[in-house]
């Protein structure tokens, strides 16, 4: 049985046990459902329920349908989208329930998705080396160059995101920059993610300046910012990235699960 909410703030009424079982998934959920006033085809959220299993989905656009519970409901849950014409577009969930919809979605549908990334979700709760100087909070005058940077991140990602430069403006003061002679030469930035967590997001470095230990000093520096303020530091990394992957393990943090972003072959 599939059931379909007028809203989010009647999805979140009916799930929020459900939810808060993993607060880290949670946060795409709840943020989504603030956004859905009054569903649609294109703003949805819905439950699949079997027994005593439950597979949620949430999807407000622009943003890629987000997907929490059991992989065996995938065929149903993913039916019912397909068979009411709601927008299904790219999709975010856990490995077993993205391979378990996207084999359904080709046998039925005849419809190719795909992991286009893998993603290891990863959380720090302990100081491992000191913060570096130099990392600075950007001011209104750095808008236009973090723009640019953000541009080049999203295209080396391989994401389908896009610049919003009014959103960027809003959150200047939760980026942290390296500068060389004037230059912003790395960058991150924290998002406020559960009530005692933070993720970094959007960490870049100029490809002519990789190599040199930049991105960490960055992120370490804004690691302890996050737990100096008494929260949990986390991130997405692309499994893809062993560099990465290399580097944030060694300053401490450790993978809690593993999720991927689904796209329809074009």
């Amino acid at each position: 049985m599939v059931k379909e909410y007028a809203s989010g703030e009647a999805f979140l009424e009916e799930n929020r046990p459900l939810l808060d079982t993993d607060k880290y998934r949670a946060v795409f959920f709840y943020a989504d459902a603030e956004l859905i006033r009054t569903a649609d085809r294109e703003n949805y959220a819905l439950r699949a329920e079997d027994g005593e299993k439950t597979l949620l989905a949430i999807r407000a656009e622009p943003f890629a349908t987000v997907l929490f519970g059991s992989p065996e409901l995938a065929p149903e849950l993913f039916g019912y989208i397909m068979d009411r014409g709601l927008k299904l577009g790219t999709y975010l969930c856990g490995e077993d329930v993205g391979d378990a919809a996207a084999a359904f979605l080709a046998e039925k549908y005849g419809l190719k998705y795909s992991e286009g990334l893998a993603m290891d979700f990863m959380e720090a709760s302990e100081v491992t080396e000191p913060s570096s100087e130099g990392i600075e909070v950007p001011t209104g005058s750095d808008l236009d160059e973090i723009c640019a940077l953000l541009e080049r991140f999203i295209a080396d990602c391989g994401l389908l995101d896009t610049v919003d430069r009014a959103g960027v403006e809003k959150t200047l003061g939760r980026f942290r920059v390296l500068r060389r002679d004037g230059l912003i030469v790395s960058m991150a930035k924290s998002v406020p993610s559960t009530g005692n967590s933070a993720r970094i997001s959007d960490v870049y470095t100029r490809p002519e300046f990789r190599g040199q230990g930049l991105a960490r000093r960055v992120v370490n520096t804004l690691k302890n910012e996050i737990l100096a303020a008494g929260n949990k530091a986390t991130l997405n990394v692309d499994k893809a990235n062993p560099y990465s992957n290399r580097l944030y393990a060694s300053l401490g943090f450790k993978k809690l699960f593993s999720q991927g972003e689904y796209r329809k072959a074009l």
